[in-house]
C-alpha cells in the first residue's frame, strides 16, 4: 500500500444510490474504490484481488453479511484486511453482532461524509500498522531461523574439533606404539629375504608378508599425520600451481582410468596463506577419492576461483557414482569409510583438519549416481600481506 491515499476500497452495498454516493466522496479524496453487490463477490475478489480495505452492507442479497466476515477471517492464504460493518440498526445488539464476527468498525446508515472518510482512514491506518508489525515479525523469524542455523552449525563444528582432538591424541600413542615393533618386523624381513634364494617358496611368503606390514605402515603414517600438531611455517601460496603439480602426478594414472581432467584457475586468483605440503595432501586426497569414484571413467573438473575480496573458493568436481546423504553427513569422521578394507577413513579427516587449521572450511554437495563436488574455501593473502 503506497501511503494511504491511492489506497483500494472494496463496497459490497446492494443500494446502488448508497454505494455510489460513498464512492463518489472516497475517489473524490484519491481513493480506489471498487463495488461489488454480493458476498460472493466479496471472497471472491479478496482471493483474486485483495483490497486495502473493505466496506461491507450487513444485508447482502445471497449471503448474511456476518457470515461473509467469518468467512474472510478465516481465510489465512490472504493479508489481513479491515471490515466497516454499514448497518441499518444502530442498537447495541447490532453492533455487538458485527464485532463478534470479525467486523473492526460499524458505521450506521445513513453514514455523513466526514464520519466515512474519517473511519475510512483510521481503518487504512490499522492496516498499515498491521502490515508492519507483520512484516517485521516475518524479518525477526528470518533472522532467528538464520541464528539458530549458524549456532547449530558452529556447535556442530566446534564437536566435530573436539572429537578430532581427542582422536588425534589417540591416534599418535596408537602409531608410536604400532611403529617400533613395526619398524623391527620390516627390518628382520628384509634381512630374512636376503639369506634365502629369490626363487624359493619362502621368498614368496616373506613377499606377501612384507606387503601387507607395509600396508600396516602406511595405516601408521596416516595415523601419524592426523595426530601431527598444526604447522606454524606457513607462507603465501599459489594455488594454481600446487594444482597443476598434482595432476603432473597422477595425469597418467588418470588417463589410463579413462578420466578425462580439466582444471581452470583465475588468472587473478590471489596467494594464500599455507603450508605447500598440506594443502598438496588435501587436493591429492580429493583427486584420488574423485578418480576412484569413476571406476569406469568419466570427468574430473577443478575450478579455482575468487568468491569475495577475502576468500578463494576451489571446487573438486567428479562424475562418479555419488554419495548418499545418511553418508554425507559423516564424511569428515575419523575412521568412517566406505571402501571397505581398501579404505581407512582418515583422508578427508586429514583435509577436514588440514583446511580448518588454514582458517577456512570444506564441505562436500552430492547425489547418488549423479557425482560429487568438494567445495575448499579458503582466506586469501590481502595484496599488503603478500608484500
Amino acid at each position: 500500500m503506497m501511503g494511504l491515499l491511492f489506497s483500494e476500497i472494496l463496497i459490497a452495498d446492494p443500494v446502488a444510490a448508497s454505494a455510489y454516493e460513498m464512492r463518489t466522496v472516497l475517489q473524490n479524496v484519491g481513493y480506489v474504490v471498487r463495488r461489488v453487490e454480493s458476498g460472493e463477490a466479496v471472497l471472491e475478489s479478496l482471493h483474486n484481488h485483495p483490497p486495502d480495505l473493505i466496506v461491507l452492507a450487513a444485508d447482502l442479497p445471497d449471503m448474511d453479511g456476518y457470515a461473509v466476515i467469518r468467512e474472510i477471517r478465516n481465510r489465512r492464504d490472504v493479508p489481513f484486511v479491515p471490515v466497516i460493518v454499514l448497518s441499518i440498526q444502530g442498537d447495541q445488539d447490532a453492533m455487538a453482532a458485527a464485532l463478534n464476527a470479525g467486523a473492526d468498525e460499524v458505521l450506521v446508515k445513513p453514514v455523513s461524509n466526514p464520519e466515512l472518510l474519517l473511519r475510512v482512514r483510521a481503518m487504512l491506518r490499522l492496516k498499515q500498522s498491521i502490515d508492519a508489525l507483520a512484516d517485521l515479525n516475518a524479518t525477526l523469524e528470518k533472522k532467528v531461523m538464520e541464528r539458530t542455523r549458524a549456532l547449530e552449525e558452529a556447535h556442530a563444528r566446534l564437536r566435530h574439533a573436539e572429537k578430532l582432538a581427542a582422536l588425534g591424541n589417540l591416534a599418535a600413542s596408537v602409531a608410536h606404539d604400532i611403529n617400533n615393533p613395526l619398524t623391527g618386523i620390516l627390518t628382520y624381513l628384509y634381512l630374512m629375504r636376503q639369506s634365502i634364494p629369490a626363487d624359493s617358496t619362502m621368498a614368496q611368503d616373506l613377499e606377501l608378508i612384507e606387503r601387507q606390514a607395509q600396508v600396516i605402515a602406511q595405516l601408521v603414517k596416516q595415523l601419524q599425520n592426523f595426530a601431527r600438531p598444526p604447522r606454524k611455517d606457513k607462507q603465501p601460496v599459489a594455488l594454481g600451481m600446487i594444482l597443476n603439480d598434482i595432476l603432473k602426478l597422477i595425469e597418467h594414472d588418470l588417463h589410463k582410468r579413462k578420466i578425462d581432467v580439466t582444471c581452470e584457475c583465475d588468472c587473478r586468483l590471489p596467494p594464500v596463506l599455507a603450508a605447500p605440503d598440506q594443502l598438496s595432501e588435501v587436493f591429492m586426497n580429493l583427486i584420488v577419492n574423485a578418480r576412484d569414484a569413476m571406476p569406469d571413467g568419466g570427468k574430473l573438473t577443478i575450478l579455482a576461483t575468487i568468491e569475495t575480496p577475502q576468500t578463494v573458493l576451489v571446487r573438486v568436481i567428479d562424475t562418479g557414482t555419488g554419495i548418499a546423504p545418511e553418508i554425507l553427513e559423516h564424511l569428515f569422521e575419523p575412521f568412517y569409510t566406505t571402501k571397505g578394507e581398501h579404505g581407512t577413513g582418515l583422508g578427508l579427516a586429514i583435509c577436514y583438519r588440514i583446511v580448518t587449521e588454514h582458517g577456512g572450511e570444506i564441505w562436500a554437495e552430492s547425489q547418488a549416481g549423479r557425482g560429487t563436488t568438494f567445495f575448499i574455501r579458503l582466506p586469501a593473502v590481502q595484496q599488503a600481506e603478500a608484500m
